[in-house]
């Protein structure tokens, strides 16, 4: 599949799918590596914007885009608005005000599958990652269309969510396992830490000056505000007890009540996820992965809504940045 023309100029760029079976990622690939991003972006708005909402993810190759600040001229061209990380679980470093690294977890460890700040009221719409550095192997960032994950759960999971009203999520800032209420924050100030928390319809429980607990309570479900298609859009899995290694799970169980693990998921009413139940929701996400080696300079536009990210383990350097809006 090739395209060629622009509404101003002719640029040579071949249009694929990286996966023929799951459509995802569409990739726009320069012939040329001197062309510019920037200007393909723009005169290309539209069907770029089209192939983003029927597709999810959008892979671009072989540009310009080879250095941060080359990567954060093209984040203001493509997003208005830059979201902050209010709410985010995960370590990673501001480089501009637009772009910091990806989640800064061991090399060995994969992030598993999931949409950015899902469990938060208002979920960034967009997110991009530019690979600055590859990784000598692995580091993938698989993705996942998650209209096509809802498809592959047991239907008898979702209408159990429906009956229980949706999911809760409850973290637990200063436990001394997971991040201290800084960490959470940005402030130890509980008035602005209270304020913070209205402001994004999540309940506080404050237990003493360093210990505070949150809890989010939001639908499993939800439909894309475009296309109207029903989303796994939630971190139920991520945060379940039962992705905890073996060993970990059965000290936290021994020392903490399941309300004061760092961080779990429940049915919106208080009652237990069984494990099978994550299980399930675990394999649709498998069935519906998708990976690609990453090439420096290549950009990743994603619908956030639409497709979930994770992170393969890896060796070697690697540098993926992002910015979200």
């Amino acid at each position: 599949m090739n395209t060629t023309t622009t509404n101003e100029v002719v640029l040579d760029i071949e249009k694929y799918f990286f996966d023929e079976e799951s459509k995802l990622p569409i990739v726009h690939e320069a012939r040329c590596s001197s062309e510019n991003l920037e200007h393909y972006y723009t005169n290309n708005k539209a069907n770029i914007k089209s192939d983003l909402l029927e597709y999810g993810a959008v892979l671009f190759r072989n540009f310009d885009v080879r250095t941060l600040d080359a990567f954060d001229e093209f984040v203001g061209c493509v997003i208005d608005k830059v979201a902050p990380y209010l709410g985010g679980a995960t370590p990673r470093k501001t480089l501009t005000k637009s772009v910091s690294t990806s989640t800064e977890f061991p090399r060995e460890q994969e992030i598993k599958l999931h949409n950015e700040l899902s469990y938060e009221r208002f979920v960034p719409p967009s997110l991009m990652f530019c690979c600055l550095k590859e990784p000598e192997t692995g580091g993938q960032t698989q993705i996942a269309d998650v209209n096509k994950v809802f498809g592959y759960i047991d239907p008898e999971i979702i209408e159990a969510f429906e009956k229980h009203k949706g999911w809760k999520l409850i973290r637990n800032f200063g436990m001394g396992f997971g991040p201290t209420v800084a960490d959470g924050f940005g402030t130890t100030d509980l008035d602005v830490i209270k304020q913070d928390c209205q402001s994004r319809d999540v309940d506080l429980q404050i237990i003493k000056d360093d210990l505070v607990r949150t809890t989010h309570v939001r639908d499993a479900v939800s439909a894309h505000p475009v296309s109207g298609l029903p989303l796994w859009l939630n971190h139920i899995v991520f945060w379940h007890p039962s992705s905890l290694s073996s060993d970990y799970r059965a000290y936290m169980s021994q020392a903490f009540s399941p309300e004061e693990f760092p961080y779990n998921t429940f049915f919106a009413d208080g009652e237990t996820i069984p494990d099978e139940y994550a299980e399930n929701i675990r394999e649709a996400y498998r069935r519906a992965e998708v990976t690609f080696d990453w090439r420096p300079g290549d950009v990743l536009l994603v619908d956030n809504y639409r497709v979930a990210h994770g992170r393969k383990p890896f060796t070697g350097e690697r540098l993926i940045v992002v910015s979200m809006g």
